[in-house]
């Protein structure tokens, strides 16, 4: 059966990926499977029915002459990469796993301040406590790195998908479906993470205001509940990030050109307001204030509000040129 999957999609890997053509690939993959099936209940060995499907529907690209379907180059299906819902799948739980580990290795970090802290001030005047203190503060601060850096290698495998690709629209509803879905997980996690966050001041005024905690425990206590509450943030956040790239690049496949150029104009525009437009801005104002100086200072910074003003015009002139 794999063989016969294989075969279908190597038929159509240069065929220009749209709903018709999707749709006749999983309608002729269908008929074949069940020919494969009728001819294995009739007593055929599994290569012997492999090579009569073939036979019988080797003339697939006979049929998609017929449907006037032509087959794209080399070079236009590299530039077509099509996305996949297996692949999808992959990039959503990639991007949670690099926002858990990336979690995790910040509250690593902050968990070993938190134990250094506390061993200092559980005895102060005691040597081995200030060696064990150090000595848990290094080796957490070598898996928190660790975990930070491995992260920050695998993202670089996942570059294809910030890149522009075909995404069926059945697939992109799917994905919008799914990240309307999460956004209850994300409100509940970033609900958790500032609660976490706000919570952390607790260990802290206990140590400063009562004789229950040491204000140097309560400290670490107060990093340690800041971490938790950062892994919250960094794995919800990664998850309902991942479903806005995909649904930022992937492209329909029947305007793929067209959407991948305007956002290449977008991506120009925004360029020329942030590394233009707005650093013009600062200086036309520090300039004049200081030019001019005494009471110009108290209303200056109006040329910020009409700069903001002005931004939304500037963008459609240059998409207008465009």
């Amino acid at each position: 059966m794999n063989i016969i999957n294989e075969y279908v999609n190597q038929v159509f890997k240069t065929v220009p990926l749209t709903e018709e053509t999707n749709q006749l690939r999983l309608d002729i993959l269908a008929n074949m499977e069940d020919k494969y099936d009728e001819l294995i209940g009739n007593g055929a060995s599994e290569h012997e029915a492999i090579g009569v499907v073939i036979a019988e529907f080797g003339n697939i690209d006979e049929l998609l002459s017929e449907m006037g379907i032509e087959k794209e180059s080399a070079e236009t299906l590299e530039n077509h990469p099509t996305m996949e819902e297996g692949a999808i799948d992959f990039f959503v739980e990639a991007k949670a796993m690099i926002g858990l580990r990336v979690g995790l290795g910040i509250l690593s970090i902050l968990l070993g301040v938190g134990l250094m802290l506390s061993f200092l001030s559980a005895g102060s005047a005691i040597q081995a406590n200030r060696v064990i203190g150090i000595i848990l503060l290094l080796v957490c601060l070598v898996i928190g790195i660790a975990l930070l850096i491995i992260e920050g290698m695998r993202a670089d495998e996942l570059k294809p998908y910030h890149q522009p690709f075909v995404l069926l629209a059945d697939l992109r509803d799917e994905v919008e479906h799914q990240k309307k879905a999460y956004k209850k997980s994300l409100a509940l996690s970033i609900v958790l993470g500032v609660s976490f966050c706000i919570l952390s001041l607790t260990p802290l005024l206990v140590g400063a205001l009562t004789n229950l905690l040491s204000l140097l425990t309560g400290l670490g206590l107060m990093l340690v509940l800041i971490g938790v509450g950062v892994m919250f943030f960094t794995y919800s956040g990664n998850v309902f990030n991942a479903y806005g790239v995909i649904l930022s690049n992937g492209k329909d496949p029947e305007h793929f050109e067209e959407e991948v150029k305007a956002e290449a104009r977008r991506k120009k525009i925004d360029y020329i307001i942030e590394e233009i437009y707005w650093p013009i801005i600062v200086v036309i104002y520090f300039a004049s204030s200081f030019i001019f100086g005494g009471s110009i200072w108290a209303w200056s910074w109006i040329i910020f509000v009409l700069g903001g003003a002005l931004e939304g015009t500037i963008k459609s002139l240059f998409d207008t040129w465009e």
